[in-house]
């Protein structure tokens, strides 16, 4: 009911669904809220005769895989994570109600992402950068891929953005489900390098070796590159007039320099306009 209150505000031609798993306190709650969620999205898609839907999927499906990986690249059927089992489960369901409606329905699988109003955190740069500008030690628990000898893929989120507009608002796609991704692994070493220079008193020690897990592989973005020109590892970086609002007074010019001046792609510390 919430969703068609906003369809009878507005002229609705296209849906993009970000949405990640559901949280509850059992199993069951979490499954029928994602189901929900699904079932809404595609009701109102029907009712609202959109063009297309694109759901946000992740790249945590290439865990494990060796070299580059690309969309066609066969997955593993086990989950270690509920977000994953939940992404499966939506790209499947996705490529049938495309099947049975006719209306475009892709999924975009994102790799790691960076910038603004990251107010959960989640990632390794986040928490280095609201540390930072806050004069405080970064929380370093729970960060996955967050040890000193890592690397992940990441990508500014206004790239990413950007990457799934123009999917979205593309009049034809070949395919049904894109890889978005800067193509370069990060070191997290560059990370806390490249912090330090915007904030040289800035210390952390993050813990030795690798994170204990299969290592994320490099994905390739040949289909977003074909269909719609994009490539989020060399759009320009624009100026950033946001942030946190958890900054203490008197860093958040600091906080938007630093996203700004190190866009941390491919260990890339050059400033960008």
């Amino acid at each position: 009911e919430d969703l068609r209150k906003i369809g009878e505000k507005h002229g609705i031609d296209g849906i993009v669904n970000v949405g990640g798993g559901f949280k509850a306190n059992s199993p069951v709650p979490g499954l029928q809220g994602y189901f929900d969620m699904l079932t809404a999205t595609f009701q109102v898609a029907v009712e609202w005769k959109v063009k297309r839907v694109t759901f946000s999927s992740t790249g945590g499906m290439y865990l494990g895989v060796q070299g580059q990986a690309d969309e066609e690249h066969p997955l593993l059927l086990q989950s270690p994570f509920p977000i994953l089992a939940y992404q499966k489960i939506v790209e499947v369901a996705a490529g049938e109600f495309a099947k049975k409606t006719g209306i475009s329905t892709i999924c975009v699988r994102l790799m790691g992402m960076y910038g603004p109003f990251d107010g959960a955190q989640l990632g390794l740069a986040p928490r280095l950068v609201h540390a930072a500008v806050g004069g405080r030690a970064p929380n370093l628990e729970n960060v996955f891929f967050g040890n000193a000898d890592d690397a992940i893929d990441l990508c500014y989120i206004k790239d990413m953005a950007r990457a799934i507009a123009l999917l979205q608002t593309a009049e034809e796609l070949q395919y049904d489900v894109y890889n978005i991704a800067s193509g370069k692994p990060t070191p997290n070493k560059e990370l806390v390098e490249a912090v330090k220079r915007v904030v040289p008193d800035f210390t952390v020690d993050l813990p030795r070796g690798h994170f204990p897990f299969p290592p994320l592989p490099l994905v390739e973005t040949k289909r977003l590159q074909s269909d719609t020109g994009s490539h989020p590892g060399s759009t320009p970086v624009r100026p950033s007039r946001t942030m946190s609002t958890g900054s203490k007074p008197g860093t958040r010019s600091r906080a938007e320099y630093l996203w700004v001046r190190y866009p941390f792609q491919g260990g890339s510390s050059s400033a960008r306009s």
